[in-house]
């Protein structure tokens, strides 16, 4: 895609946005960031939810509004759902949110979604898998098996499996329960080793009383508790499997590879297990990352570097190992140092130790730290930074800035409906910590998006510090006053933006530049007008 086909993307997708109202608006930009997008919108949806009630059924009715569309070569039009037409990966992260949090939203409404989206035979498998999970947690099923593709081999598998977890419950009593999908199956096959082994374990799905005679180191359950115990999924079972079978020398984050190609467990049920383990068990979430093998046995020991609350660890030279990994394993490795979860008061602490390595952090790196430590922060403020989070991205800032531009700034500026403390944060970092070619790349930023009122607080800041612009910035910069003049004719602060161009940049008003901003200055309705007036008639007398 070239850059201006992906400028025309861009644009488009801001339009849709601006379909659905401000809080969603929030969540779905933040579905924009790659493989972490529905991860941070789901915490996101947290704070924003604590704050002001979720109009759920009008954002579902906004996704499913049919919109006019050109397929193909021929550009035949026609009408889908608005939901085809964000771009594939917010499509994807947007089911991949509401499947993570499907216990808030309501049930009719993404029973609605769902069917509304399968209506369009276009879909890709991935959104179609996706739109299958998303079935199944509004019918409240955990799995499903697909009985005609298992072999032989893989049948072996799943039973072996299957005894074992039920053999190491403690509440063996609800193991028919929970299994029963698997008795049953094996029952109608006829198999005799099934026979065998369900003689074998007879008493696992017996009268309890038996069975307490049967095995006495089991310890009983009171009633509360087994009523619990019988509401643990399956999943939840299988992610704490690995206490269960602790003599096994097989875990069970490789035990389904090891059975995927085979197709018995479902894409659906993987998913699950992707993300029970990622949200309970960090631990195993390192052997199912794809890092070398040194970069995982130094997680434990980087965490502890990073949630450190005082000087004694220094600046060790473990952190150099920052420096050996590519963007997309850094990435990874954030997630597992879980950097978008540090404390606040803590991560003053560790970007000093991250400004302070002995090898410079490269640009890409650096970006990946940064979108880490503070783009899902600030983008869910509601109230003013603290002073720990100030300090932190301050530092950093100043010596990562081109890398905070593009990973902080640019995102902020590019969130659509900013709000007025993720505004003063970009100010004071204009203020502060930029040097006159960030504040350039960072002009080149507003150029690029729809002002707000919010927006004109940050041109404002830029052009007080003088930012350097070429004679063509400064003609887009023209264009952009003009084509905003009636949106603001009552603004001050547009009025402030106008005052500081007209006695900071004159050398670069040209006699068509006047021409323009007299025909803006015709518009505004602000005491500040005949200001302006005064100033631009100076301009045009010299």
């Amino acid at each position: 895609m070239t850059r201006c086909d992906s400028h025309r993307s861009m644009k488009g997708y801001k339009e849709l946005l601006e379909q659905f109202e401000k809080p969603f608006q929030i969540l779905l930009h933040t579905l924009t960031m790659g493989v972490s997008g529905a991860t941070a919108a789901f915490h996101i949806l947290h704070r924003i939810q604590s704050k002001q009630p979720l109009h759920w059924r009008t954002f579902t009715e906004t996704l499913c509004q049919p919109e006019p569309s050109l397929e193909g070569k021929a550009q035949t039009l026609s009408l889908k759902p608005l939901f085809y037409l964000l771009p594939v990966m917010v499509r994807r992260n947007l089911l991949s949110f509401l499947h993570l949090g499907n216990s808030v939203v309501p049930k009719d409404c993404l029973h609605h979604l769902i069917v509304q989206l399968r209506q369009n035979p276009d879909a890709d498998l991935w959104t179609q898998e996706l739109m299958d999970v998303l079935e199944q947690d509004v019918e409240g099923q955990l799995c499903c098996l697909v009985p005609h593709l298992c072999t032989e081999q893989s049948e072996q598998r799943l039973k072996s499996l299957c005894q074992k977890l039920a053999g190491g419950s403690e509440e063996r009593s609800d193991s028919g329960k929970r299994f029963g999908w698997y008795f049953s199956q094996q029952q109608k096959s006829g198999s005799n080793d099934f026979r065998e082994d369900t003689e074998d374990k007879s008493v696992l799905t017996e009268n309890p009383k038996k069975r307490k005679t049967f095995r006495k180191d089991a310890s009983p359950l009171g009633d509360s508790e087994q009523s619990a115990t019988k509401k643990i999924k399956l999943t939840q079972d299988i992610v704490c499997s690995d206490s269960l079978m602790g003599t096994e020398k097989q875990d069970l984050t490789t035990m389904p590879e090891s059975l995927e190609h085979e197709q018995i467990i479902c894409p659906q049920v993987q998913n699950k297990l992707d993300i029970e383990v990622e949200q309970k068990s960090p631990l195993n979430t390192e052997k199912s990352l794809d890092l070398p093998e040194h970069v995982k046995s130094s997680v434990s020991r980087l965490r502890d570097l990073f949630e450190a609350d005082s000087e004694k660890l220094g600046t060790s030279q473990e952190l150099d190992i920052l420096n050996e990994c590519d963007p997309s394993q850094l990435e990874k490795l954030c997630l597992l140092l879980r950097l978008s979860k540090l404390p606040e008061h803590l991560l003053p602490l560790a970007c000093n130790r991250l400004i302070s390595l002995s090898s410079d952090l490269s640009y890409s790196n650096a970006t990946v730290l940064t979108r880490n430590l503070f783009l899902t922060r600030v983008l869910s403020l509601t109230e003013p930074a603290s002073r720990f989070l100030m300090a932190a991205i301050t530092s950093f800032c100043k010596k990562y800035a081109r890398p905070s531009c593009s990973a902080l700034i640019g995102p902020l500026l590019q969130t659509p409906d900013i709000g007025y403390i993720q505004v003063e944060l970009i100010c004071r970092l204009t203020e502060d910590c930029l040097e006159p070619e960030h504040l350039t790349v960072t002009f080149g930023h507003i150029l690029s998006i729809m002002w707000s009122e919010e927006i004109l607080s940050v041109v404002h800041a830029l052009l007080e510090r003088k930012v350097e612009v070429t004679s063509e910035i400064f003609e887009q910069f023209v264009q952009k006053l003009s084509q905003h003049a009636e949106v603001f004719s009552k603004s001050v602060k547009y009025a402030k933006v106008v005052l500081a161009v007209l006695t900071k940049y004159q050398i670069y008003i040209t006699p068509a530049h006047k021409n323009i901003l007299s025909c803006a200055l015709a518009l505004h309705k602000t005491f500040l007008k005949k200001s302006m007036q005064a100033a631009l008639k100076h301009i045009v007398a010299t």
